[in-house]
């Protein structure tokens, strides 16, 4: 049987929503002086009430055009701070060159401070924290149709908490053996997961196929013989 291992935000749900408010939040606890706040802010609590105006606001396109390059949450506060910088990142060698430039205290203490974030977003209100992840209607169909010729898995760098209530919540939580959902405390490279998840399905790497949609981490894991869809 072969196995289909998913990213999770951007593949099994469309979280860009609830990313972006959780990213301001940590850049005004981390950064409460940025000239960005101002707009950002009023773009965060248009995108929490429900609204879509944020989206087409040039602050939110271009924290959205940098997603892609990117892996963890400290990369959310790299990439406002790129833009807060009014610096010109148009491929991923440019993004890895500005990311090293950040110190890399401050990328950590905006990784530890963006789950303190989403925790509090999360226990303030479960209902409203849900809400801001849209599902892809289709999904839960397609996966119960190959249920019996795959074995899905999910490699992600979100946390497990949020995984398994996102899961329940898009009505896939049935889909999914808890053994192979591989999160964030797996490690850092898509990588590392590929191959915890290989060693507890057994199954060779060219019956694997991962789902991205970061093209970097698609040709990462390539080097191990599994198949990349983006």
């Amino acid at each position: 049987m072969c196995v289909i291992a998913f990213d999770f935000d951007g593949v099994l749900c469309d979280s860009s929503r609830e990313v972006f408010v959780v990213a301001v939040d940590t850049l005004a606890v981390q950064e409460p002086g940025s000239n960005l706040l101002g707009d950002l802010n009023a773009l965060r609590d248009d995108a929490l009430a429900g609204g879509n105006n944020f989206r087409s606001h040039e602050l939110y396109v271009r924290f959205s055009d940098l997603l892609p390059l990117g892996n963890r949450a400290e990369d959310f506060g790299v990439a406002l701070r790129s833009i807060e910088q009014s610096r010109i990142i148009e491929s991923q060698p440019a993004y890895d060159s500005f990311y090293a430039e950040v110190p890399e205290s401050w990328r950590e203490l905006f990784h530890r401070r963006f789950y303190e974030s989403r925790n509090r977003l999360r226990e303030a209100d479960v209902e409203r924290w849900l809400g801001l992840h849209r599902p892809y209607p289709e999904l839960v169909g397609a996966l119960e149709q190959r249920s019996g010729t795959t074995r899905p898995a999910v490699a992600t760098a979100k946390d497990a908490q949020s995984v398994h209530l996102l899961l329940a919540e898009l009505g896939l939580a049935e889909i999914f053996d808890p053994r192979l959902i591989l999160d964030k405390e797996t490690g850092v490279e898509k990588t590392v997961h590929l191959r915890e998840l290989q060693r507890r399905t057994e199954t060779p790497f060219d019956h694997i196929t991962f789902i991205d949609d970061k093209l970097n981490h698609l040709e990462t894991v390539s080097g191990l013989g599994v198949r990349g869809v983006l």
